[in-house]
């Protein structure tokens, strides 16, 4: 028998500022089941700490909210009325001014409450029902923001169409100067099982550079692929990696892993150099 389950995505926003947030947790209540628990991520979860260049808050701050959902877990388990319960939620769950907020609340009908719970944090927590296309863009639009808060990278690289007479293709971070391509940054995540489909989508991107290459629209060495593999990699998966850093390796294009922000940000500063020559006419 199916139950009506109120629901609402816990958020991490750090920045009033920018009011950017990351999804960190999922609240569910099942009010005729008298039912209330909540899902968070680790305090070390390097998405997270990473999207916000944050290695000291989030921990402290995860436990905090941690800390108030159990209160309010405990609270519910003394509600009588399943009414009570569905109001104490909304209002538990209502916006506040904090570096966490909720989600509006939603409506899921499920057989098994707890069942929802795990479903729920794995499709807006963990990203596991997205397509391995959606999951780079959101890796683009998180890399997006990173750069756009270092000074001298504010609209530096946006979308651009690579295009020559053979090849055509979308890059999501390009930085051009006077119409000439100087830092072209694209994340790959390589989420297939099959280890042959993972070294194809890694043939792909290589050719496509390679043959952009060839028609001077860029240079391999300007080109920069952040590297999202497996969360719990087989052996075969591994290696799979091993050959996709390789081949990259072959064609002298850099790579690293999507998570090291340093050698990324540092690859993107390069774009707003001034060459040697340029530094000299300025001078003159």
């Amino acid at each position: 028998m199916t139950t009506p389950c109120l629901y609402s995505i816990v958020r991490y926003a750090p920045y009033a500022d920018t009011e950017e947030f990351a999804n960190i947790g999922v609240v569910i209540c099942a009010p005729k089941e008298r039912y209330f628990d909540f899902r968070l991520t680790k305090r070390n979860d390097a998405r997270v700490k990473g999207f916000f260049h944050d290695d000291n808050l989030f921990p402290f701050a995860k436990d905090a909210i941690s800390r108030e959902l159990e209160l309010a877990k405990h609270h519910a388990g003394n509600i009588i009325t399943d009414k009570q319960l569905a109001q104490f939620f909304r209002y538990f769950t209502a916006r506040k001014e904090s570096i966490f907020h909720f989600s509006t609340t939603r409506v899921r009908l499920t057989n098994e409450p707890k069942k929802e719970l795990d479903l729920l944090y794995s499709h807006y927590v963990n990203h596991i029902n997205y397509t391995k296309e959606r999951r780079e863009e959101i890796l683009a639009a998180e890399l997006k923001r990173s750069i756009e808060r270092i000074d001298g990278l504010k609209n530096i690289f946006r979308h651009d169409v690579i295009e020559g007479m053979l090849t055509k293709f979308g890059m999501p971070l390009v930085a051009r100067r006077d119409g000439v391509i100087k830092k072209a940054i694209k994340p790959l995540s390589f989420s297939q099982a099959e280890p042959g489909k993972m070294t194809e989508h890694c043939d792909l991107w290589v050719n496509r550079i390679n043959r952009a290459a060839e028609e001077d629209l860029l240079s391999a060495d300007d080109v920069l692929f952040t590297l999202e593999g497996p969360v719990n990699p087989t052996n075969h998966q591994t290696k799979a990696m091993d050959v996709i850093k390789r081949t990259m390796d072959k064609s002298g294009i850099n790579h690293c892993p999507v998570n090291n922000d340093k050698e990324t940000i540092d690859f993107a500063k390069q774009a707003i150099v001034v060459p040697p020559a340029s530094r000299d006419n300025l001078i003159r």
